[in-house]
Formats: structure tokens, sequence, C-alpha cells
């Protein structure tokens, strides 16, 4: 057969066909990696909630066992910065401070954005609200801001954040039991 005597029209049937091929099989390939790299981006985000989650447990372990305390634990807290509870709450707020610069500068897929922004507000909340006591050995001012601390900011942020990273896992069918079972533990 003389591929000269194939009509023009068939031409351009055949290459319209191509065209059309390539551009499917384009878009949807650039779904599928799209989708691939969010939900990579996304287990990152998983980790670093767990993390932030682990900060806010730590908070609120250490003010109820503060509550719990006797006067005498109580002042210790109070006049030593070296007291335990006192570097946990310290170490809280570093983390926080390191988790909310991670989220905040993270190159992420605009999809994901929303959970990163609100999971660093949560970091942020948690490390104002542990930060609060600081290194002050002035007893005084160490009651004064423990007793300023507002647990409840620190679990409404954390659910606002929460709720936006669950809302993406089901946007992109990410199953987190899969991804603890994949390895992650915090």
């Amino acid at each position: 057969m003389d591929l000269a005597s194939v009509p023009s029209w068939a031409w351009w049937i055949a290459a319209g066909l191509a065209a059309l091929l390539l551009f499917a099989g384009g878009y949807f390939g650039g779904r599928l990696a799209y989708r691939r790299i969010s939900r990579r981006y996304l287990i990152q985000i998983i980790g670093r909630r767990e993390g932030v989650l682990a900060s806010r447990r730590t908070l609120e372990a250490v003010v109820r066992h503060l509550a719990d305390e006797d006067d005498e634990k109580f002042e210790h807290f109070a006049a030593h910065p070296e007291d335990e509870d006192r570097k946990a709450l310290s170490e809280v707020a570093r983390r926080m401070e390191i988790a909310t610069d991670e989220l905040d500068t993270m190159s992420l897929p605009r999809s994901l954005r929303p959970a990163a922004a609100t999971l660093a507000d949560a970091a942020y909340i948690i490390g104002e609200e542990a930060g609060r006591v600081g290194e002050t050995a002035d007893p005084d001012a160490v009651f004064s801001s423990l007793a300023n601390v507002n647990i409840t900011r620190v679990v409404e942020a954390f659910e606002a954040a929460d709720a936006k990273v669950t809302e993406a896992s089901e946007r992109f069918e990410l199953d987190e039991a899969a991804v603890y079972g994949g390895g992650l533990y915090i």
C-alpha cells in the first residue's frame, strides 16, 4: 500500500486522534502525578499533626499534674526554672516554634495549604500557651503566667487543624491507619 495514495482527510483524522490521545494521556497522567505527590505531602502533614498532638497532650498533662500537686511541689515549680515540669513546658514551646516554622515554609500543593496553615496555627498557639511560664524565677510571675494558660484555646485550635487534615485525608482517600501501619510512629 502506498502511503501517498491515502487521502489527506484520513491524515487529518489520524493526527487529530493522536493529539487527542496525547492530551488525554497527559491530562490523566498529570492528575495521577499530582494526586501521588499530594498524598506524599499529606503523609508529612499527618506526621507533624501527631507531633503537635503529642505536645498538646504534654501541655495538658503538665497543667493537670500541677493542679493535683501539693503546695510544696507547686512552690518548687514556681521558684525553680530547672523543675522537670518547667523544662517540659519549655521544650513544648521550642518544639512548637519549630513545627510552626516548618509548616509555614513547606512547599505544598495548593489543596494542602489550608490543612498545613491551620496546623501551623495550632502549633503556634500550643507553643504560646506552653511558653507563658518562661524561665523566670519569680514565683508570683510564674503563678500568674500559669493561671493564664488557656487550655480551651489549645483544644479548639487543634480540633480545627485536625478537622482540616482529616478533610484532606478523605479528599485524597488516604487511610490514616495505613499511614501508621507503614511505620509512622511519633
